[in-house]
């Protein structure tokens, strides 16, 4: 999720007309539409390596190619965040933008529509009766710029990685710990418990700063709900308001109070995962993805449960945060309606029932589709949990500095809370946000 810097192409406003596939246009073919061939379809995403959708992308690759071999695929993935963020903007920069690529954020989406860099959407969606029927309608709609101020659906959501606390069973036992807490009186309780026998509660690889953002986001939910986070986007509120300030607050608290440990700021991901998985911390607060990485023998003394409620606020605990694994389409397609149908074709394929089961028994992941029977006697049992509690949430977020459209939020966010665990007060981390924000704005 790294912060995006602006890529303008001027010129570029488009439209998917209704019957886009079957579009005369000017241009004369330059492929046979039957079978594809002298079709090239270039693939960008982050589903390479050790990602936990490689093994998706890979079969529906497979059994594209089994349909169509006269299309080629050029799949230039790479897990690597750093590296997939140069050549997306290498792309855009000689206009040659891939024509399915994978870019996370929600406002962010913004310029990339406006700029014609991503394609809209929502009229593929809509002719599509196994999408549009089986996928809930505001996950699908979480891409829908239409509320800052551009209308269309810029991204197809694949994936729907939820976050909760992992716990160590037997810490928690040793500790004196009965059931996992559902109230924030009973984490602070259980964190004091753990502290008292010499276990460090929860690690939190501070060195990564989107694990704080993270941290953040969920507590936004629990504390203030979804909607101000869209109003901060909007800017119908600040940053500096007081309800968003003791959110910062809360996390210097229980800084402060040990649950993190001591060297929490020196520690990147990769320790806070290693150190769970050793047992030398009781909780760690992660997502989904997680649960492809653990051993069974760590599966088995391992248990899940979601970020605990404010008694005062109950109603906010029906909301929770997820990080939508989603799929966008090149902008210049618009101009190539016989190729934009197999490039559809191949992006539907991950939300078919094969491959959102793949997701689901494979993969360790939550699937987007409400139509799959499911057979928990086939899943991960930490996965099962997960799903019982989806089951439970009724509004979805996402993280709070994407509702914001300025390029600057994620870093100015991040910082901010880097800065509320080391040397700030909450008020000083809001205060240097907000004056990002302005300064962006001039």
């Amino acid at each position: 999720m790294k912060t995006m810097k602006k890529q303008m192409r001027a010129g570029l406003i488009f439209v998917i007309l209704a019957g886009v596939f079957f579009a005369c246009g000017n241009k004369q073919p330059t492929s046979d539409t039957r079978t594809g061939k002298g079709i090239t379809i270039r693939v960008l995403t982050r589903m390479s390596g050790e990602d936990s959708g490689t093994p998706i992308l890979e079969d529906v690759i497979r059994i594209f190619k089994q349909k169509y071999p006269d299309i080629t695929i050029q799949n230039a993935s790479v897990n690597d965040s750093n590296a997939f963020t140069q050549q997306f903007m290498t792309d855009n920069a000689s206009g040659n933008t891939a024509d399915i690529i994978q870019w996370a954020g929600v406002s962010i989406l913004k310029e990339y529509a406006e700029t014609g860099t991503f394609l809209d959407l929502t009229d593929l969606i809509n002719s599509s009766p196994d999408i549009k029927n089986n996928v809930d309608p505001s996950i699908l709609n979480l891409a829908n710029l239409e509320g800052i101020g551009v209308k269309g659906i810029y991204a197809l959501p694949i994936g729907m990685p939820m976050e909760v606390f992992y716990y160590n069973k037997d810490l928690f036992a040793k500790a004196g710990i009965d059931a996992p807490p559902k109230t924030w009186d009973e984490f602070y309780a259980a964190c004091d418990k753990l502290l008292a026998v010499d276990v460090i509660p929860w690690s939190l690889g501070l060195a990564n700063k989107w694990r704080a953002i993270h941290l953040n986001n969920v507590l936004m939910m629990r504390m203030v709900g979804t909607q101000k986070a869209k109003d901060l986007g909007a800017r119908k509120a600040k940053w500096t308001d007081s309800d968003v300030v003791a959110v910062f607050d809360k996390i210097k608290e229980m800084a402060g109070r040990g649950y993190f440990g001591r060297d929490y700021a020196g520690i990147d991901y990769d320790t806070e995962k290693a150190r769970f998985i050793r047992g030398e911390t009781a909780m760690s607060f992660d997502g989904a993805w997680r649960i492809a990485t653990l051993d069974q023998a760590t599966v088995a003394r391992t248990g899940t449960f979601r970020m605990p409620y404010f008694a005062d606020k109950p109603d906010f605990y029906k909301e929770d945060v997820f990080y939508p694994t989603q799929i966008e389409i090149g902008g210049q397609l618009k101009n190539n309606p016989d190729k934009l149908q197999y490039v559809w074709e191949f992006l539907s394929m991950f939300l078919d029932k094969a491959h959102q089961e793949m997701y689901l028994y494979e993969v360790s992941n939550v699937p987007l589709r409400t139509d799959l029977a499911v057979d928990e006697s086939r899943l991960n049992p930490l996965l099962a949990e997960l799903l019982r509690y989806k089951k439970d949430v009724t509004v979805w977020g996402t993280d709070a500095w994407a509702y914001d459209t300025l390029p600057i939020m994620e870093d100015a966010v991040g910082d901010a809370l880097v800065g509320a665990l080391t040397n700030l007060t909450a008020q000083q981390a809001a205060q240097q946000i907000q004056l990002a924000i302005e300064e962006a704005e001039r």
